[in-house]
């Protein structure tokens, strides 16, 4: 047997006895006394024995122990290989429309808005593009995106009608989802996305009234603070799942983000939506470096704001990643109204950047088809002797290509943090849950 490359560990609180250890290979975690802490440790210095049967099984079970011959980048570079080339789930983005009712001034996508929807031959081609996968499908999620994918609603509807009936043929689990900034959702809308299988809303309010019509107004300029808090309450009732609020920050509205918070909470909206963090970023140079956080201070950024306003930190506990998106996957593809094929969002509208169209079959850009899904972590200098790359794979795919120096998961600067708290906050639970058992029975 050895140790795992991938263990790490963490305190477990001030004062306490035990240890935290973490192996982001099996994404394991555990809490080991001083006692067997000190057997576990002798181990990894000098091969001593561990004579705890226990402990040796428990170690092992959880991957902190390995086979001595194993070769653990091998095994993810296999993990990697199987899921990027995985057939049988599809995922597509769909942009209905080129065109958007905003003009943000972060948008990566601002040079190439436009008045453009999907025609029918490019609606056709997407069908005809589904239908010649969905025999080997096993589920299929759509994504609508943008620019503004509400103003092309009656292509949302006539699209999901058709999918709907390729995937009920052949017994395909269907999903959407829809980015939208929410400026256009009415009850009515709220209800038909409902029908359209849509399963969650992400909508954009960058902090307070003040700073998100500082910097997400309608085209002309006019303010849309108060406009998509008005639909969303009087939409409420017939949103079909929870709104994630994304607040996009940067220098700029810092100050401001948690203020969403609170403006939530005294509309009533508490309920239905949850709000969290995004990074802004100057892709396709269309924003300045200089108002942007780099991902290690993002991170930083991120996890006080979750602190400071009691946000449950067990769901950012880390996640074993294969391919890291939909650019390095082999079936999933982002997908223009003019019928361009794309492998990333950041790509949308640069045609250069285009893999291939549904409308020329002719077209194909391999360099950049290949750029994604030929780069491999474990072969990378700097990633495969990083003890992050099973829950980071090499980060974002783009960034890799165009802002190596911000391409981490930001879980590498802040991990510790998160595991520790969601120790912590998994002892309470079990405490509240073993103090409620102890009263019920005092009932009885």
């Amino acid at each position: 047997m050895k140790a795992s490359f991938y263990n790490f560990e963490f305190p477990y609180g001030e004062g306490s006895s035990q240890t935290i250890l973490y192996n982001a290979m099996t994404n394991a975690m555990a809490l080991i006394e001083s006692e067997q802490y000190a057997e576990y440790k002798a181990f990894c210095a000098d091969g001593t024995e561990i004579a705890n049967e226990k402990l040796l099984h428990d170690l092992t079970y959880g991957g902190f122990l390995i086979d001595e011959n194993m070769n653990e980048l091998e095994l993810i570079q296999y993990r990697l290989l199987q899921s990027r080339f995985s057939t049988n789930r599809l995922s597509l983005t769909l942009a209905p429309t080129s065109d958007c009712n905003f003009r943000c001034i972060y948008c990566y996508e601002k040079d190439s808005l436009r008045h453009s929807t999907m025609t029918e031959e490019v609606q056709q081609g997407v069908i005809d593009y589904i239908k010649r996968l969905a025999p080997n499908l096993s589920s299929l999620y759509i994504s609508w995106y943008g620019g503004e994918p509400l103003l092309a609603l009656d292509i949302i509807e006539r699209l999901t009608k058709e999918v709907v009936e390729i995937c009920q043929e052949n017994k395909i689990e269907y999903s959407a989802g829809i980015v939208t900034n929410g400026y256009l959702l009415t009850p009515e809308t709220a209800k038909k996305l409902g029908e359209f299988h849509v399963s969650n809303i992400q909508i954009t309010l960058d902090g307070s009234r003040e700073q998100h019509d500082k910097r997400r107004f309608l085209e002309g300029g006019l303010p849309t603070f108060d406009k998509i808090i008005s639909n969303l309450k009087e939409a409420k009732e017939a949103l079909p799942c929870q709104v994630s609020i994304r607040v996009n920050v940067d220098k700029q509205n810092v100050s401001q983000v948690d203020e969403i918070l609170n403006i939530l909470q005294d509309n009533g909206l508490s309920d239905v939506t949850s709000a969290y963090l995004g990074m802004v970023e100057n892709s396709n140079e269309t924003y300045l470096d200089s108002k942007c956080y780099c991902t290690q201070e993002f991170s930083e950024l991120d996890y006080n704001f979750m602190v400071r306003n009691h946000i449950n930190r067990v769901g950012r506990y880390p996640q074993l990643v294969h391919n890291v998106c939909s650019a390095d996957a082999v079936s999933v593809a982002v997908i223009d109204s003019d019928g361009m094929v794309y492998k990333c969002w950041n790509d949308i509208g640069k045609k250069e950047r285009a893999i291939a169209s549904l409308l020329d079959s002719t077209f194909e850009n391999r360099p950049v088809f290949f750029s994604y899904l030929l780069y491999d972590p474990t072969r990378d200098e700097e990633c495969k002797v990083c003890k992050y790359l099973p829950i980071c794979m090499g980060g974002c795919p783009h960034r890799r290509q165009f802002a190596a120096h911000n391409r981490c998961n930001r879980l590498k600067y802040t991990m510790e943090k998160y595991i520790s708290d969601i120790a912590l906050q998994l002892k309470r639970d079990r405490e509240m849950q073993e103090q409620k058992k102890e009263d019920e029975e005092k009932e009885l």
